[in-house]
């Protein structure tokens, strides 16, 4: 199984990414064994559904410069969380040494990061972050689509 997690509030500006992301991936055409969560923050909740996975695709929104730029790495456990620009309870590489812990096993896992302008209450996604949304999308369904071969490097 695939599973896809957008982080964030939605109510928070262009911390809203991982929302919009997830809402734009449910409407398309998605294997049956890939499976979208939205969460506001992560959380050891996920450490079952993550343990079960062969693959992870975290989004969320980070700070930044410049806002809309679109970074992707290959995520590895790490059980350290950084003090410096943490803004979850867990971090994506955290929760996976978490559920290396408990499973003896991890997922394959992604995280596609966005720059964000603003984090404001009641703010739309600002416009670098909604221009860079669909790049982020393709780069995704690459992935978890069975016809596609492209992995982000």
């Amino acid at each position: 199984m695939t599973l896809i997690i957008g982080i964030g509030n939605p109510l928070r500006g262009d911390d809203a990414v991982g929302a919009e992301a997830i809402r734009a991936l449910e409407v398309r055409s998605l294997p049956p064994q890939v499976k979208t969560l939205h969460v506001q923050q992560l959380s050891m909740d996920l450490a079952e559904a993550l343990g079960a996975a062969s693959l992870a695709i975290f989004i969320d929104a980070r700070l930044g410069d410049p806002p809309g730029e679109l970074r992707v790495q290959k995520l590895e456990p790490d059980s350290c969380l950084s003090a410096a620009g943490v803004s979850h309870f867990f971090d994506p590489a955290t929760l996976l040494a978490a559920v290396q812990a408990l499973y003896g096993q991890h997922p394959k896992a992604w995280l596609f990061s966005v720059n964000a302008q603003t984090f404001d209450f009641g703010a739309p996604l600002s416009p670098p972050v909604r221009e860079a949304l669909p790049l982020l999308l393709a780069l995704v369904l690459d992935i978890v689509h069975p016809a596609g071969s492209v992995t982000p490097g």
